[in-house]
């Protein structure tokens, strides 16, 4: 089932958003067959990641992007309850988010519970050329209906254009001129 994204996030309108939805399968075909693009770790579920996607439709789409992947760490395991990936709950669970960590490059000084693997903070922005997380960024940004622009919580200083230049910073990084996208 697709999901639809304006349904499933609050402030993006745009029907015609560049955003696809992908699992875990194809966020690691991605790495692993040299591909490039740019990668958003988050869900509807988080309150940051609703705040910065019609934003990061608009940028990504004034920037040139004609998609940008959306892979949510969060599932269904085999007893019908939700988890997160970024938990390790299972050795299998484990070594599949540590792949993610390891193939990204991601550092945090936040670490998953009982490991020494940095826990991805969301929503977390990885541009990817040719297989190799080049750069991510993770905007610790929020809005809501009274303050609709972007900003750090507690500080209603708007941050919408520091999160502009770094997004466009990242789709540049993995956009090539002269063939447009590798």
């Amino acid at each position: 089932m697709k999901l639809n994204f304006c349904e499933q996030y609050k402030y993006l309108t745009d029907e015609n958003n560049i955003f696809k939805e992908i699992n875990y399968d194809e966020l690691k075909d991605i790495l692993d067959s040299f591909k490039t693009g740019l990668i958003l770790v988050g869900g509807p579920w988080h309150n940051k990641c609703q705040s910065i996607m019609k934003e990061t439709n608009d940028i990504c789409k004034r920037e040139g992007l004609e998609e940008v992947f959306v892979y949510n760490p969060k599932f269904v395991n085999v007893f019908k309850e939700e988890e997160d990936l970024r938990d390790c709950l299972t050795l299998e669970n484990k070594l599949k988010y540590y792949y993610i960590i390891e193939h990204t490059g991601y550092k945090s000084d936040n670490l998953v519970k009982d490991t020494l693997i940095a826990k991805m903070n969301l929503p977390t922005f990885l541009a990817i050329k040719n297989g190799v997380c080049v750069k991510y960024y993770t905007p610790s940004l929020i809005k809501d209906s009274k303050d609709p622009f972007l900003h750090e919580e507690g500080n209603l200083e708007d941050k919408t254009l520091e999160f502009d230049a770094k997004l466009t910073e990242l789709c540049k990084a993995i956009i090539d001129e002269k063939n447009r996208f590798l």
